[in-house]
């Protein structure tokens, strides 16, 4: 069975908490046996027949594509730029970005997830192919199609968990990609874009990270690329005083690596790219201090700088044996792309090559070589033990959907809540929130538990709302809970 073998979809009319879970009329048979007092905090609640019914219900619907997952994913290279650029939403406001995946998901009738950084974009599709989900990313932007790598269900768990963890990103374990993955993570639960139960699935991958990154010894990995290049850049001009400096690429990486140089009072820094003149417009300013030139002209091997910045994207190493780098003069090259511009058999035994290897030792400082081939093998394994671990509770449909039917019915609350005549100014920005507080207290509950126990959680909350808001909460969290609870549910403690 795959992690995400159906369960099928949310019950259907057996339980007006289910089809509706902003609707919390409480049943006949509580009403004719409780009194809103005192005795009602007796009352015993119990939610295990819901996860149970789930389970039930989606053995009954068998629909194994409503929990397919797919990822779509494109690594930035020189020959997929141009692509990238049109599916990124780099740069564009929330406003755009939740419109642009509010519409690729009304196409594809899926929920979809987006995440882009500077030099990757990837897209996860809930209960889609990844054939088909790439087919409608391809659609959306007008392009025939995009050599997205694509993996399906356990793959793609895999494969998140290597993207978050920085295994597959320039420097291995650098915190930014987590970073962003978890803003991404919210940005799409604060604009509805998916649900409470699909968002599971990236809490697994955040936990999986979290372990890999402490086995690895990734958890104080806080240098940024920028900051890695820019001290030993600093490090190396201080020892050998001004140096002929060339970069390789004028793109984002390329423009600060050129701002750091001429901080540093380097002056005439040579800069190679592709078209000259069109490069030069991204930072007109920036451009006139430098020598822009093509490669074409580069690779003629007139210039033999001291000191080579590579900033290159391409899907495979620039320089090597079959195509040495054009400098036959000692220098120092540090090379920056990823993937790597040069392999160590590009380059003389007079140049220094500082790449992959040397920036991984110096962002982790632990005095040691560290062998990359080797690191990968060992988190590939690791990756095999926690997919172990954690494939019951990602095979667990049923308990996954009755936490989201739980928290969706405490959010729908809060919407009512927010409107309400007892709310004040200050209490409406805590409510959805709170509400979330409350699910996350009441899924972490053994069954059955007592309402007077929930009520305590609920008073007793260090959010400063208005006691006529927080009176109005407790009352109607009782209602909804006591209308999900087992119709012959326990009454005054009573076995």
């Amino acid at each position: 069975m795959g992690f995400f073998h159906a369960f099928g979809r949310y019950l259907g009319c057996e339980r007006n908490t289910i089809t509706n879970p902003a609707v919390t009329k409480v049943p006949k048979y509580h009403q004719s046996r409780l009194r809103w007092g005192s005795s009602v905090s007796e009352a015993l609640i119990d939610l295990a027949w819901l996860v149970e019914a789930f389970a039930q219900r989606a053995e009954r619907k068998g629909d194994a594509s409503s929990d397919l997952v797919a990822l779509a994913a494109l690594k930035f290279t020189s020959d997929n730029i141009d692509v990238a650029k049109k599916i990124t939403t780099e740069g564009m406001t929330e406003h755009e970005r939740a419109a642009y995946v509010r519409t690729l998901s009304e196409r594809s009738s899926a929920e979809i997830f987006e995440f882009s950084t500077c030099n990757r974009v990837l897209y996860v599709g809930f209960g889609i192919d990844a054939q088909t989900l790439s087919s409608h990313i391809s659609a959306s932007n007008g392009i025939e199609h995009i050599a997205f790598e694509l993996f399906e269900d356990t793959d793609a768990w895999r494969q998140l968990v290597k993207i978050c963890s920085g295994l597959d990103s320039f420097m291995m374990g650098e915190l930014q990609v987590m970073s962003q993955f978890r803003k991404s993570i919210n940005f799409h639960k604060e604009n509805e874009l998916i649900s409470h139960y699909n968002s599971g699935f990236f809490e697994h991958i955040i936990a999986a990270n979290r372990s890999i990154r402490k086995q690895l010894g990734f958890t104080s990995t806080t240098v940024s690329m920028l900051t890695l290049a820019t001290t030993a850049l600093d490090a190396l001009l201080e020892e050998n005083g001004p140096m002929n400096a060339a970069v390789l690429g004028f793109g984002e990486m390329g423009i600060k690596a050129v701002e750091a140089l001429i901080e540093a009072e380097q002056t005439d820094v040579l800069v190679v790219s592709r078209n000259p003149s069109l490069s030069a417009q991204r930072a007109p300013e920036l451009a006139q201090k430098c020598t822009m030139i093509s490669y074409e002209e580069w690779n003629q091997g007139k210039q033999q700088p001291e000191l080579v910045i590579s900033t290159i994207r391409n899907a495979s190493p620039t320089y090597h044996e079959q195509r040495p780098f054009p400098v036959q003069t000692p220098a120092t090259v540090m090379d920056f792309s990823w993937p790597p511009s040069f392999e160590p058999s590009g380059v003389s035994d007079q140049q220094v090559l500082m790449g992959m290897d040397h920036w991984i030792k110096v962002s982790r400082n632990l005095g040691k070589e560290w062998d990359y081939d080797s690191t990968i093998g060992k988190s590939e394994s690791m990756i095999n033990t926690i997919q172990e671990r954690y494939s019951d509770a990602l095979e667990n449909k049923a308990q996954g959907k009755f936490r989201a039917h739980v928290y969706q019915t405490m959010e729908g609350l809060a919407k009512t809540w927010e409107t309400s005549p007892h709310a004040t100014d200050g209490d409406v920005p805590q409510l959805g929130a709170f509400s979330r507080e409350i699910a996350t207290w009441i899924c972490h509950q053994p069954s059955p538990f007592h309402l007077s126990a929930l009520s305590t959680f609920v008073v007793n909350t260090e959010r400063t709302l208005s006691s006529a808001m927080l009176a109005h909460v407790d009352h109607e969290v009782k209602r909804s809970v006591l209308a999900m609870s087992k119709p012959n549910s326990v009454f005054g403690g009573a076995s």
